[in-house]
């Protein structure tokens, strides 16, 4: 079987930024590293929300031959602060991702709509994994997501939670999210291959461990019975509301299809119209003077539709 890959994106237009290796020195043997010798680590063109780089990464080569690191590579730092690993979209492009579903909750054909509006060439499917990725990113600021929720938790006498659930790619592992909603501090996401109560429960028992002890006011969902289930079930004294947004969401549904409806017999009627000639402004002077002569009584004079 023939596994499809795809293509390199290559833009010969593109800005070339090189970055070497930041050690001069090999760590083990204190001697000057090489060049010589030395393996390009990246290569690709990655896309920003400023346009596109090509990005390219040299490694330094110890050649000192009694040394224990003879001969191996050390890697240039400096292109991970344009891209993450065996990504070609900037990390700008992958905060915005994040930060569009996060706090705006937008869906990701909006996001990807938003991106293609400036520049940035992507599909549904490539934004749920830059969205995937921004969650493994924050994993990292755990501690400084853990102060701001404390901070959040002092200044409101506690958190509110919203949870919520989607495909990113349409089918297969559904990716749940939980984040607080006064500071906009994403907690936890994780991929849930079986979105069932028991494994949702499982998850927020990891979620509430990690917030530790501070105190949760409210919860928000939308209405999907196992997830409610379980966001009840871990917090059990916090009080749970639907969503406002899933909640105005189902309300303009009917008036959404009644709008499709309208708009579509408006189009069908309209377009048996005949349409309107394009005439020259003299034709049409002429015969709006003409209209306008029919149209009035006989012996009143007819006011000059073209200026002198």
């Amino acid at each position: 079987m023939t596994v499809g890959r795809r293509p390199k994106r290559r833009n010969p237009n593109a800005e070339r930024l090189a970055f070497v290796c930041e050690l001069e020195q090999c760590p083990h043997c204190s001697q000057r590293l090489s060049s010589v010798d030395s393996s390009t680590h990246a290569d690709k063109t990655v896309q920003t929300l400023n346009g596109e780089y090509h990005v390219v990464a040299y490694s330094r080569v110890c050649q000192n031959p009694e040394c224990a690191a003879y001969g191996s590579h050390f890697h240039a730092g400096g292109h991970l602060q344009i891209s993450p690993p065996y990504s070609t979209y900037g990390l700008d492009v992958i905060a915005l991702v994040g930060i569009q579903r996060d706090r705006e909750h937008r869906q990701f054909t909006e996001i990807q709509e938003m991106l293609n509006q400036r520049g940035v060439q992507i599909n549904d499917t490539s934004v749920g994994r830059l969205y995937r990725l921004f969650l493994a990113l924050i994993e990292g600021t755990w501690p400084k997501r853990r102060e701001r929720l404390s901070a959040a938790a002092k200044q409101h006498g506690g958190l509110i939670l919203m949870a919520d659930g989607l495909s990113p790619d349409g089918a297969g592992p559904q990716l749940y999210v939980l984040w607080e909603v006064f500071s906009g501090t994403p907690i936890s996401g994780m991929l849930i291959n079986q979105a069932d109560e028991k494994h949702l429960t499982d998850w927020l028992h990891e979620c509430r461990d990690q917030i530790d002890d501070l105190p949760v006011l409210a919860l928000l969902s939308d209405k999907e019975p196992a997830l409610v289930a379980a966001l009840r079930a871990v917090w059990r004294a916090a009080a749970h509301q639907l969503c406002q947004m899933h909640f105005m969401q189902n309300l303009s549904g009917p008036v959404h299809y009644a709008d499709q409806e309208l708009r579509g017999s408006l189009r069908d009627r309209l377009s048996a119209l005949p349409t309107v000639p394009e005439l020259k402004a003299e034709e049409a002077a002429t015969r709006i003077e003409q209209l306008v002569s029919a149209v009035k009584p006989e012996g009143e004079k007819t006011r000059p539709t073209t200026p002198p």
